[in-house]
């Protein structure tokens, strides 16, 4: 099958960290079903609680044994993440992987909060958010040589 196929060449990354935005639909969604078939612990990154939730029922439903969690975060408003960075770094000290939607753009327009173009926003938070966690990724390759 193509799961067991997957596993066989994948990498071994049981109990490593995967932080996932836009994980509620299309690739982020793949992503982190991907890594938690091959054992790694998922945390999404979502402002919708909502659609989080059912997302990681979705992800649940297709990987039983996966470990997931949400982590409530706006790329529209700074303030929600520099939350999300705040609450990861409190978590972990060490990150697997980033796996951003900083290419995809907001299809509906918000009044942003933080007075910026929510385009230009949304490719701001996620420069933040890999700045700030730039340094448990490059822990996570020091330490372990991944």
């Amino acid at each position: 099958s193509l799961t067991k196929r997957r596993r066989e060449v994948s990498p071994n990354v049981g109990r490593k960290v995967f932080v996932v935005t836009e994980a509620t639909s299309r690739t982020g969604f793949v992503v982190a079903r991907t890594a938690a078939e091959l054992g790694g612990e998922i945390i999404i990154l979502d402002r919708r609680t909502d659609l989080a939730t059912e997302s990681i029922r979705n992800l649940r439903s297709a990987v039983p044994h996966g470990n997931f969690r949400f982590v409530e975060c706006d790329m529209q408003e700074v303030k929600s993440v520099r939350r999300a960075i705040e609450e990861i770094k409190a978590e972990y000290n060490m990150l697997y992987c980033l796996a951003t939607g900083a290419g995809d753009i907001p299809t509906e327009e918000k009044n942003v909060k933080d007075d910026n173009d929510s385009k230009v926003q949304n490719q701001l938070s996620h420069i933040l958010l890999t700045a700030e966690l730039l340094p448990l990724l490059e822990t996570q390759a020091r330490e372990v040589g991944d």
